[in-house]
């Protein structure tokens, strides 16, 4: 393999560190009291890391494996385990763990992944008749979040292989029992630098997927990361997960064994979880770092580190604050910016800090402050606008513990210490110029709208957890029957078409036959593959996307990033992102809204746009896009 390993959990195993089950548990740890925790004697990092795979000579190879991972995970009591059997990637011979390995690459490099499903078979397909069981849950693709990559799969290949590739037919992705799929990611050598990461994207299956453990780090290097501060200063990589698995104490299980994730219900009907409780809030789903539930940093005083945060959950939001210290943030998702975006502990102020939505990712410098012990948190975020609004509880993340500096660093010395701040500007790629008003006239100057409205809008909360939007539209499910099947049948027959105009080659299926009219339904499936927006390459466009509903959905576009220049139709400092929350307590007669520019660059061909809450993406918040040559 043409790769260099650089495993961050080695520093941990020579600290005494036992690693079991993605969880890191000190050897000898009943021996440390409180007492001495309290005066910081000798304290343990317990953060670790995933496995970290680096390109060399410009090219990075991997094979990723999609099977089963029987171990053990904490929810909400990070002393507690519970045994989990949870869908999840291992890489080149080793065995799956709680996340995928993070992969490093350079702009101009290769990434190639060779995805494998070791999943079992899956469940005989009554989707349409019984709603706690949707699609096909172990058939699966991949997906890199915000990569500015080619989507489509390459022509006049011998062996078929594909970019960004996921706008799979229902009868099309990695099906299970040993189906493999080669991916090359060609990176364009000004590909900005910043934390992306990879999930799965088969429509139907994703949010299952995801909510399990099938999610990893792609980092993408470049100048900014060349700088001598950001070399000497330590990276910490934050890969926030939240498992959604049934326990005893759930009353909803669906039939579901024990630490498993078997049923689209477990999470469509409690999608933000179960797990976290607090008076005036609703539950969520607990979080974890790299498979740790509030994992320990140790930083000394002055020290400058840099960390990386990927909020990789299928539905909640992130508000993270960490105590008496202030993020400097340069990083928004994978895009930079030249200066930092500052934010202080805001518990006594405005109780906003650094929010990411599902999908949304963030680099930050941390200088760590005085001795003493320091809490990373989510801070409560509401994110619906109703009589009943969803608000995420406040949490504790990680613990932070600064100690005294073991030397003193002289000030002539401190620029290239690990104590210096990296200073302003920063680099960033020319990619990310702004979009000027000459540019986007130029460029044929073409405005689209694009509408997410939930079926049953105004999402309320009732006492016991369950959306009642939710229920009415999964219960309605049961009584389509076959019309709704005959309506799946012809939006895959349209699908195939598509697929095969775009490939050359003939699909059977293409072609659908109406047995009788079929009547219209107000709640239907949308398939992922229906052709919506076709875009010609070289053209910038601004998009409107409008919110109809209370709730605050997420919306993120496949290859491109967006320039941010408006919310609600009003001018903002434009900003660089691939993946954005939408202003939340829109209606049909007044829905909130983002406007974006766009840059349809480098590649051609089909993507997809879809609302990040993925479980709204496999019920049919989501569109497909077409990059056409000119």
């Amino acid at each position: 393999m043409n790769r260099n390993l650089k495993n961050h959990r080695r520093d941990f195993l020579r600290m005494g560190v036992t690693l079991v089950s993605g969880t890191a548990i000190p050897l000898g740890f009943t021996a440390c009291s409180k007492e001495d925790e309290a005066k910081n004697v000798n304290p343990l990092q317990t953060f670790v890391q995933p496995m970290m795979l680096e390109a060399k000579n410009g090219v990075l190879d991997v094979t990723l494996t999609a099977s089963y991972w029987d171990g053990k995970l904490s929810r909400v009591d990070s002393g507690q385990q519970y045994p989990v059997s949870l869908r999840a990637y291992g890489y080149d011979g080793h065995g799956s763990s709680y996340s995928g390995p993070t992969l490093v690459v350079r702009g101009g490099e290769q990434l190639r992944i060779k995805l494998v499903n070791n999943l079992p078979v899956n469940p005989p397909f009554v989707a349409f008749r019984d709603p706690t069981n949707y699609i096909k849950p172990n058939t699966t693709n991949l997906h890199t979040h915000g990569l500015h990559v080619f989507p489509g799969i390459y022509p006049d290949k011998k062996d078929t292989e594909y970019g960004d590739y996921v706008v799979d037919p229902n009868d099309g992705g990695v099906i299970p029992r040993g189906d493999t799929r080669q991916y090359v990611y060609n990176l364009p050598k000004n590909h900005p630098a910043g934390p992306f990461y990879y999930h799965p994207q088969y429509h139907g299956s994703s949010a299952m997927q995801v909510a399990s453990l099938m999610q990893g780090v792609i980092m993408v290097r470049g100048p900014v990361d060349d700088l001598p501060e950001m070399e000497q200063a330590k990276e910490l990589i934050f890969l926030f997960q939240a498992p959604y698995f049934s326990k005893d104490s759930i009353e909803k299980n669906y039939g579901v064994g024990e630490g498993s994730l078997e049923r689209f219900a477990q999470i469509a009907n409690d999608p933000t979880g179960h797990g976290l409780h607090r008076p005036g809030y609703i539950n969520t789903q607990p979080v974890l770092i790299n498979g740790v539930r509030q994992p320990t940093i140790v930083m000394e005083s002055g020290e400058v580190q840099r960390w990386r945060f990927i909020n990789t959950q299928v539905f909640n939001y992130l508000n993270l604050n960490l105590d008496e210290h202030i993020l400097y943030q340069y990083t928004t998702d994978g895009w930079g910016s030249s200066l930092y975006q500052e934010f202080p502990d805001s518990r006594q102020k405005d109780g906003r800090g650094v929010v990411l939505a599902a999908g949304n990712r963030s680099s930050v410098i941390v200088k760590a402050g005085k001795p003493g012990t320091y809490l990373l948190r989510s801070l409560p975020v509401k994110i619906s606008q109703s009589n009943n609004p969803i608000v995420l509880p406040g949490d504790v993340l990680a613990k932070v513990i600064v100690m005294e500096a073991k030397r003193a660093i002289a000030p002539v010395a401190e620029k290239n210490s690990a104590s210096a701040m990296p200073s302003v500007p920063l680099p960033v790629s020319d990619y990310l110029k702004p979009i000027s008003d000459e540019e986007f006239a130029s460029a044929g100057g073409k405005k689209r709208s694009i509408i997410f409205n939930m079926v049953g809008n105004q999402i309320e909360q009732k006492t016991d957890s369950n959306f009642v939007a939710w229920n009415k539209a999964l219960n309605s499910l049961a009584e389509m029957g076959s019309d709704t099947l005959e309506s799946i049948k012809k939006n895959t027959a349209k699908a195939k078409q598509e697929v095969a105009k775009i490939t050359g080659r003939p699909i059977e299926g293409s072609v659908y036959i109406a047995p009788n009219p079929v009547p219209k339904y107000d709640y239907e499936l949308q398939a992922s593959n229906t052709m919506i927006q076709n875009v010609i390459l070289g053209d910038v466009e601004e998009w409107t996307i409008y919110n109809c509903n209370n709730l605050s959905h997420v919306f993120h576009i496949h290859v491109n990033p967006m320039l941010i220049t408006k919310i609600n139709g009003v001018p903002i400092k434009p900003y660089w992102c691939d993946t954005v929350a939408l202003p939340a307590g829109g209606t049909t007669s007044d829905p909130k809204s983002i406007t974006f520019r766009m840059r349809f660059d480098d590649f051609t061909g089909p993507y997809l746009m879809h609302c990040q809450m993925l479980i709204h993406s496999d019920l049919g918040m989501i569109q497909r896009v077409t990059v056409v040559p000119q």
